[in-house]
């Protein structure tokens, strides 16, 4: 797996993810002491957890565009596009309504952007098996 620039993209997603993640606001904070979730608790520790969301998706997109025939890397591809999208739109529902939404602006961009670093993931993952042009064979 060579270095290609967007994974300094994701490395700066992923770092302000986990700081807006854990800088909620009071209520933020008590939901997070309520329902014990405690890989957000901190920074170091919101940046463990969303270095490892980050790190498994791209070893996960990067070893199926490797191990797999092309059409299957495809359909893969889009099913973990799909699987991050309905990930994504739960958590824009989840966080529209209810108690949710008075956790704070910080915590709920967080909330979103660890859904929407995966789905962009997936769709350059999916650009680079398209780009190689070998679908058609």
């Amino acid at each position: 797996m060579r270095f290609r620039t967007h994974y300094l993209l994701y490395l700066v997603l992923a770092v302000t993810d986990a700081w807006l993640l854990s800088h909620p606001n009071l209520i933020g904070r008590v939901g997070i002491w309520l329902y014990r979730y405690s890989y957000i608790k901190n920074f170091p520790r919101a940046l463990v957890f969303v270095l490892l969301a980050v790190v498994f998706s791209i070893l996960m997109s990067e070893l199926i565009k490797k191990f797999f025939p092309v059409r299957t890397a495809v359909l893969l591809l889009a099913l973990l596009l799909v699987i991050a999208s309905m990930a994504f739109m739960n958590v824009f529902i989840q966080f529209s309504s209810g108690t949710y939404q008075f956790t704070g602006k910080a915590f709920i961009w967080g909330a979103h952007l660890l859904p929407f670093i995966l789905i962009l993931i997936f769709i350059q993952s999916l650009y680079e098996v398209f780009r190689t042009g070998k679908l058609d064979q």
